[in-house]
């Protein structure tokens, strides 16, 4: 069972011991965007059921919390060391999966920041704690915000819960304890996702997305890592993520455009065959013209079909069928069948002929499948960069919200560029984004000293981003508690 407190009339506060999770308390990161401020935490009294409306007056909770000792970094041979203070339940998850931040226990039940950033009380027996974390991966967007969606309709928060999950799943299998912020299609709030990191206070945050928008083509990916400002360890990760990723990418773009110079090549080879057809059924049909065969004006050649408006070349639809021709006419004769003469008695003259084939060799039909030019978006916007409000915080609210773990937030390709979403459309290449991930993770991880590249200047304009992850526009999940 929970419920659901109302925090513009009662503060619930703890009369019996309250364990509170490292700076779960404080709610000084969120903003004017969240339904829950500093005042506004409530616990359960521990008299009643959890999510009884019976309220008890009483002092208010400390926000005194005991800084937990930081995740270590590992080796290149051992990258993911024992957690310490592992036991603390940081996070629940829920029998339907839904992952929800710990704010205060009670004897028989947790109190919990909701994925729409309400306050709900929850059994113990209802629910699996979570302690502390390697890492925690934020697929971003779900539920009703899809994010950004592809010309073939590819939909970004699907391409993005697929990278998030079989990355973990590739840390786990070497020894990391990983969260995800979801792990199916639901809603969650910038600000709970925050939050959610910040709770379990891992040795890194990576939201995951992929762009949208149409900005130009260009021979280079358009990948951002938007890193926390700041945070030498956000941008150490930023650094090693964006040379995973293009190292991934080199690979891709060259058989990428391997295969469509192979299809040019075999286009122009076609369209020189056809080319060549027509100009012996042009010499054909001069022929039978001089033999008095056809009218002079006669043709037989199909105009060539028009080009493609957006400079996509495609075949011709022309395939010739073969064609035969009729003999030429014989000599002229006289009735009686003798060889035909003038008045004059001087032989009439044999008709001129022009030698005309029989057939002509046909091109074979272009079965060729279309191959596009394949181009990246973006590329003058990638980079490696902080995104700065003017009053000196970050720009993004999900890394706002985390507060002190490093963290970035990834925009892995354009999933509204043609080339990029027939990449996202091929589940080996959705794996192999998230093992560039995974790769960069351990990377981090491994030694201090690992740096990459792709850095830019810092970002401080302000514009419109969509506005999504805002608790007014949020539907909260089925917790199946």
């Amino acid at each position: 069972m929970f419920g659901t407190v109302n925090h513009s009339l009662v503060l619930v506060v703890a009369t019996a011991v309250v364990v509170a999770v490292s700076a779960c308390t404080d709610l000084d990161g969120f903003d004017e965007r969240s339904n829950v401020g500093p005042d506004q935490l409530a616990f359960d009294d521990g008299s009643g059921s959890a999510g009884s409306t019976t309220t008890t007056a009483g002092p208010e909770p400390s926000n005194t919390t005991t800084v937990p000792p930081p995740i270590p970094l590992g080796s290149p041979d051992e990258p993911f060391v024992d957690l310490p203070d592992a036991a603390a339940a940081r996070a629940v998850i829920t029998p339907t999966g839904v992952v929800l931040p710990v704010l205060g226990e009670q004897a028989d039940s947790f109190t919990v920041l909701t994925a729409c950033e309400n306050i709900r009380y929850v059994n113990r027996s209802a629910v699996e704690p979570i302690g502390r974390a390697h890492v925690v991966l934020d697929p971003g967007h779900g539920g009703t915000e899809v994010g950004a969606v592809g010309p073939a309709g590819t939909v970004e928060k699907e391409v993005n819960l697929a990278v998030a999950t079989e990355a973990a799943a590739r840390l786990e299998q070497l020894g990391a304890t990983v969260v995800l912020t979801r792990s199916t299609d639901h809603n969650v709030t910038t600000g709970t996702r925050g939050l959610l990191a910040k709770s379990i206070d891992p040795a890194l945050f990576v939201s995951v997305h992929h762009n949208g928008g149409a900005p130009r083509s260009n021979d280079g990916p358009g990948t951002i890592v938007f890193t926390k400002d700041d945070s030498g360890e956000s941008t150490r990760f930023g650094g090693l993520f964006h040379d995973r990723l293009g190292a991934a990418l080199e690979s891709v773009t060259e058989r990428e455009r391997k295969a469509h110079a192979a299809y040019i090549t075999a286009l122009d080879a076609h369209q020189a065959a056809v080319a060549e057809y027509d100009r012996s059924v042009q010499a054909r049909d001069a022929a039978l013209v001089a033999n008095g065969q056809l009218p002079a004006d006669a043709t037989t050649i199909p105009a060539p079909p028009p080009q493609a408006a957006d400079g996509f070349r495609y075949p011709s639809e022309r395939n010739p069928s073969p064609t035969t021709t009729s003999p030429p006419p014989p000599p002229p004769t006289d009735p009686d069948g003798s060889p035909g003469t003038n008045p004059d008695g001087s032989p009439l003259p044999t008709p001129t002929t022009v030698a005309v084939p029989d057939t002509l060799p046909v091109p074979p039909p272009f079965d060729s499948i279309p191959v596009r030019e394949f181009l990246f978006a973006g590329g003058p916007n990638g980079g490696v960069r902080s995104w700065v409000r003017a009053d000196g915080k970050d720009y993004l609210s999900v890394l706002r919200h985390s507060g002190d773990v490093p963290g970035v937030l990834t925009e892995f390709l354009y999933v509204t560029n043609p080339s990029e979403e027939q990449l996202l459309m091929d589940p080996a290449f959705v794996s192999a984004e998230a093992e560039a991930l995974a790769g960069a993770i351990v990377d981090y991880f491994s030694s201090t000293t690992n740096t990459g590249g792709g850095f830019v200047d810092d970002q401080f304009d302000d514009q419109p981003i969509g506005g999504g992850g805002l608790p007014s526009q949020c539907v909260e999940p089925d917790l199946g508690v």
